[in-house]
């Protein structure tokens, strides 16, 4: 049942758990064990970084030299890769400071614009869900007026969590029947461009902004961003919520600069010659004639040109009346593949129909859901989200179905179907979102198989194993560009899995030698974690996990950023906490690091961190199922 959870107003680091961190990360990566960390031990890790302590000194405007973790994400076929980042863990407790003292300022300046599709309006102080007695808040960004499962967004949110919700809702629908033409565009390079001195043109104008005094809104949030990016001015990093605020704040101010610029140039009207609206950096444009279009287009691109920002005309595209997409087509198609894969599988009369050769049934209904694409010349990267999301629907309406009926082989055969999809099309492009999606669903089957018999519990058991496995072949025999930070949840799916259920020491060895190949040195720490999580101690893969200590040991050793380093501040706490590493292999380490940097390492605080999670949930038995259940609607940027 829903309750109403109020959010503790009092927990200065609660943006911990919300705006600081990218989407797209390993499932076992959230802020929860380092908020624990922070709020009440954060003097044992200051203390033993020997970095500014911005809680206890106050000090959120602390110029700091620290430097984000960056890493590669894959965006889908044919497409760049996109770079993300982690901020630093004092840069996170700044984050906090700053929205703790300038939350009213940045409502305020996040709703001058009546274009913008997605901006915070109010914090939050309450959110719905569904918790147990020892649940902790979900990650879920909170929309106004919606009923999300689970929130703890710091800020209320306005109008759509996602585009799509744009393009079925009545507004966009208003605004096909007063223009006759669409044209969507986007900032090139947005966040790699923003300039961040321009906070203050945004908020103040540009003369007063190069006279302003330290502590002020814009001057705070400029040095925040700085602070991010290892004092960087040319370009804020990607992936915490907090940049897209940043950038929110900027992008309004220029939404009532074109809409002034084209009154003053051009003596056209909003709302009656032309209309806009802005998705964070895309804007979606509607006008009558290609000359008001053109005109537009113009004042978009002058009104950018004032922040050092511009459009990619290489990706303008153009849509006349009706506004429907190859995609939103697509969908339709899809929604009656499904559909009517759904309705096969039952009589008339509603008895379960006979299936006897699964694997014959899931490529006939794959053949046409390709076809579909093909037909409709749309990408998998482009329908994935959907398609999988009603796959697991589907799938999921069918268990609901058999609860109360009495499991046969035909029961099984039936879910072997919907395995195969999902398994097939998550193949056809594998991203950190779809990968969570099938990780959610096989999550959801296997909670649903427990009471069944053993001999069919183990068919199902089988299946998953050998596509998850089938999908780590097909990676490590992969060539060309492939990005391995997208398969280590594979590793992570696998844990679900009865204890019999392993991967072989070769193959381990083998799919950890080709994510070296195809990762960075930046994003290390999410390999070993991962492969430490999996491995837990077993026997058969100690030759391995050898590797990997020797190989965190020397990362550390030889790191001469030290804890200024996102990675190496996470990987030493993880490494000091994680409970397979010998308390002698630790205790080097520490002594190690102690010659270095001359911080204080006395027993009680050794005995802290090696006793308690930082990041990695070494001690947490249920990690995956906690993670997946906080994840499936917060924002991403694929």
């Amino acid at each position: 049942m829903s309750k109403i959870i109020k959010v503790n107003l009092n927990d200065e680091l609660r943006t911990l758990l919300t705006d600081v961190l990218p989407y797209e990360l390993p499932l076992w990566y959230t802020n929860y064990p380092m908020h624990y960390a922070f709020t009440n031990h954060l003097d044992i890790y200051v203390e033993i970084s020997q970095l500014s302590h911005p809680v206890k000194k106050k000090e959120a405007s602390t110029k700091q030299n620290l430097i984000p973790m960056n890493y590669c994400i894959f965006r889908g076929e044919n497409k760049s890769p996109r770079i993300l980042s982690i901020m630093h863990p004092i840069s996170q407790i700044l984050t906090c400071l700053f929205y703790s003292e300038h939350s009213s300022l940045i409502n305020y300046y996040c709703t001058k614009s009546k274009k913008s599709l997605r901006f915070p309006f109010r914090v939050s102080t309450k959110f719905y869900g569904k918790i147990k007695e020892d649940a902790k808040l979900s990650t879920e960004i909170e929309m106004y007026e919606d009923e999300p499962k689970t929130s703890s967004s710091y800020f209320k949110y306005l109008k759509y969590p996602f585009l799509y919700r744009f393009f079925e809702s009545y507004e966009y629908h208003k605004l096909e029947k007063r223009f006759s033409n669409m044209m969507q565009v986007d900032v090139a390079k947005c966040f790699p461009s923003i300039y961040t001195h321009t906070v203050g043109w945004a908020t103040k104008n540009k003369r007063l902004a190069k006279e302003k005094s330290d502590g002020s809104f814009d001057s705070s949030f400029d040095n925040l961003m700085q602070n991010m990016n290892y004092r960087e001015t040319n370009g804020i990093i990607v992936g915490p919520e907090v940049c897209r605020i940043f950038s929110e704040v900027i992008l309004q101010q220029i939404d009532i600069d074109i809409i002034q610029e084209l009154k003053d140039s051009n003596e056209l009207d909003e709302g009656v010659d032309f209309d806009f609206r802005r998705y964070v950096d895309d804007y979606f444009v509607f006008y009558r004639d290609k000359e008001v279009g053109d005109h537009v287009l113009r004042a978009i691109n002058k009104s950018l040109l004032a922040y050092k920002l511009h459009l990619n005309d290489n990706k303008t595209i153009y849509e006349s009346r009706p506004f429907a997409t190859k995609i939103s087509i697509a969908k339709e198609e899809l929604k009656s593949c499904i559909k009517m894969l759904s309705e096969s599988r039952k009589s008339d009369t509603g008895e379960l129909i006979t299936n006897s050769r699964p694997d014959m049934i899931s490529n006939k209904y794959i053949s046409k859901i390709k076809m579909v694409l093909r037909n409709g010349e749309v990408e998998y990267h482009s329908i994935s989200n959907y398609l999988l999301k009603s796959l697991e629907n589907m799938s999921n309406s069918f268990i609901s179905d058999t609860s109360s009926a009495s499991i046969t082989h035909n029961h099984v055969n039936w879910l072997l179907v919907d395995l195969d999809l999902l398994f097939f099309f998550h193949a056809m492009d594998i991203r950190i979102r779809t990968t969570d999606k099938l990780a959610k669903q096989v999550s959801h089957v296997l909670y649903s198989v427990e009471t069944w018999e053993s001999d069919l519990k183990d068919i199902i058991y089988k299946k998953i194993f050998d596509q998850v496995k089938q999908a780590i072949d097909i990676f490590i025999a992969a060539r060309g560009e492939v990005y391995g930070l997208e398969t280590l949840n594979l590793l992570v799916i696998l844990s679900l899995l009865p204890e019999r259920y392993i991967l072989d020491s070769q193959r381990l060895q083998s799919y950890y030698e080709k994510q070296v190949a195809t990762s960075s040195h930046d994003d290390f720490y999410f390999r070993w974690v991962t492969f430490m999580l999996y491995i837990n101690n077993r026997v058969q893969h100690a030759e391995l996990q050898t590797q990997l200590e020797r190989e965190a040991v020397s990362y550390l050793d030889s790191n001469e950023d030290l804890f200024k380093s996102t990675q190496f501040f996470l990987l030493f706490f993880d490494f000091c906490s994680c409970p397979m590493i010998e308390k002698t292999t630790k205790i080097e380490l520490t002594k190690s690091i102690k010659n270095k940097t001359g911080n204080g390492f006395s027993d009680a605080k050794r005995k802290h961190i090696f006793e308690n999670d930082f990041i990695a949930p070494w001690r947490d038995s249920d990690y995956l199922q906690k993670a997946l259940s906080k994840r499936e609607f917060t924002f991403t940027y694929n």
